[in-house]
């Protein structure tokens, strides 16, 4: 009986933590501005100036509010968060995108996105 109190503890336990991880997620995708460090495609890693990334970034706010700004050009835009699939689905200046979310921290975001069916890493910093 003890066995089967403590695994079913154990079982609401990992619910709980999984949870807790993907609310996690989504609160650091939306903590603040995000500029981007770095790109890289088929193996080639290109690290952006940093007069560029102050020219490139993104904020992503609670609510699907997107403000961004792309080589000096800003725009608003709606974002949303799959966390299933760990998908960041924007709507913006290029349209709708979907984006792999690869690994998120307090102060790095790195995704995942297709573009003409070749896969772009994007890393990106806070500053």
């Amino acid at each position: 009986m003890k066995k089967l109190i403590l695994l079913t503890l154990l079982i609401i336990s990992s619910f709980q933590t999984i949870n807790s991880q993907e609310k996690n997620e989504e609160d650091l995708i939306s903590s603040g501005k995000w500029h981007i460090e770095y790109m890289e495609m088929g193996g080639n890693k290109m690290a952006l100036p940093s007069e560029m990334q102050k020219m490139n970034w993104v904020m992503f706010h609670k609510g699907g509010k997107q403000e961004g700004m792309e080589n000096g050009q800003k725009y608003v835009g709606k974002w949303e968060f799959d966390k299933k699939r760990r998908i960041i689905k924007t709507n913006d200046l290029d349209g709708i995108a979907e984006q792999k979310l690869i690994s998120v921290t307090k102060n790095k975001l790195i995704i995942s996105v297709k573009e003409q069916g070749t896969e772009m890493i994007m890393g990106m910093k806070k500053q």
